[in-house]
């Protein structure tokens, strides 16, 4: 029996490992694996991006109608076909969502170099084409209405079941993007490393919160003027950020924007004094008004209704005037920061069945001083 020959012995050599890694007996789904996970890990920036940075929005009207999301990250577009691999993640909850699954996409239409595909299915149609994976993207040029500085006078009507966005520098517009959405069919090992598994688990809740946060993210469209009023079981109205924030935890007004709890309802609380209290960010969608909570929510403390507060023994009968003045100003600044038309600055009673903030609130007197330039008014107070 001849002995192999040293060159036959070193073509087995360089084989083995090659051969090895391709019936996957070296690690082959790590690289894999890690690819797959960063992906979700750059989702997640994509969507804190979005929330952060933009100077534009998703309408409310899309995202609270919204059934499942898909985010395509950082997308070479300009091509005349692209075949790109995202995350896939469906609200089961108001504010919880799934575990992100991994899709594909090929098709065309992606305009921007460099730019991130975000995918939003509003229908049950959408949704079961999504799992049987199929689902056919077919995206109408400037089919998906967005809101930006210019506020939006009407809630928007949406007519059909998926709309596609692209994301580039921070910044939302309409997608022409057509083509075919299939699960990956890339597989992850099923091997288990405890280390490995905290760091996924880590991964997917760090991409949970994000969706949960890019959901709760508005653009201001308007500004609805509340009063505190009284506690229930309680005698007098909140005086402070602390008992109204312990109040609202209490009814579950919590919200999840930007990777922070925030309990209290309003984004801006005005004191007795007069002193302004930042509630939740303005970019943190409100709980105070339903079906309003992209205006942003002003609570003056107080109770102003004659009704319920006839003797003043609950608290104020009407806004002091350093509260008013604080209201005021507030109201321009973010008028302007807004461009807020004054037709959309409006009471609670105006848009809802109560009597917030009260009878004895002067809200006329509110915009007319709100329709006069600020120079005028200390002219005519000297």
């Amino acid at each position: 029996m001849t002995k192999p020959s040293l060159s036959s012995c070193m073509k087995k050599i360089v084989l083995f490992p090659l051969v090895a890694s391709l019936l996957g007996t070296v690690h082959p789904a790590r690289p894999v694996e890690s690819a797959r996970w960063l992906r979700i890990s750059r989702a997640a920036r994509v969507l804190d991006g979005i929330s952060n940075k933009s100077q534009n929005a998703v309408p409310d009207a899309v995202l609270n109608s919204t059934k499942c999301i898909l985010v395509y990250p950082s997308i070479r577009g300009g091509q005349a076909n692209v075949s790109v691999r995202g995350v896939a993640s469906c609200r089961e909850e108001p504010n919880h969502w799934s575990t992100p699954t991994f899709v594909d996409f090929k098709g065309h239409g992606v305009r921007g170099r460099g730019t991130n595909l975000l995918i939003f299915i509003l229908g049950d149609t959408g949704v079961r084409g999504l799992r049987s994976g199929g689902l056919k993207i077919t995206a109408p040029k400037g089919a998906a209405p967005l809101v930006s500085t210019t506020p939006v006078t009407t809630q928007v009507e949406l007519t059909t079941g998926v709309l596609a966005y692209e994301a580039t520098s921070g910044v939302l517009s309409s997608s022409e993007a057509n083509g075919v959405i299939r699960p990956d069919p890339m597989l992850a090992s099923d091997t288990s490393d405890p280390a490995r598994d905290a760091l996924r688990r880590k991964t997917i809740e760090n991409y949970q919160r994000s969706v949960v946060s890019f959901f709760n993210t508005i653009i201001a469209t308007g500004i609805v003027i509340h009063h505190t009023s009284v506690i229930p079981g309680e005698k007098a109205a909140p005086q402070n950020e602390r008992q109204v924030d312990k109040y609202h935890q209490s009814r579950g007004f919590e919200i999840l924007c930007f990777g922070h709890v925030y309990h209290v309802a309003y984004h801006y609380l005005i004191m007795p004094n007069g002193r302004v209290h930042a509630g939740r960010p303005e970019r943190c969608e409100g709980a105070h008004a339903k079906g309003y909570n992209s205006y942003l929510g002003i609570s003056v403390v107080g109770d102003f209704s004659s009704e319920d507060n006839p003797s003043g023994r609950k608290g104020p009968m009407r806004p002091s005037a350093k509260q008013l003045a604080s209201l005021i100003q507030l109201c321009r600044r973010l008028k302007n920061r807004y461009n807020i038309p004054l037709q959309h600055i409006v009471r609670h009673s105006d848009i809802s069945s109560t009597t917030c903030p009260g009878d004895r609130f002067p809200f006329t007197s509110v915009l007319r001083r709100l329709q006069q330039r600020p120079s005028s008014v200390k002219r005519r107070h000297r």
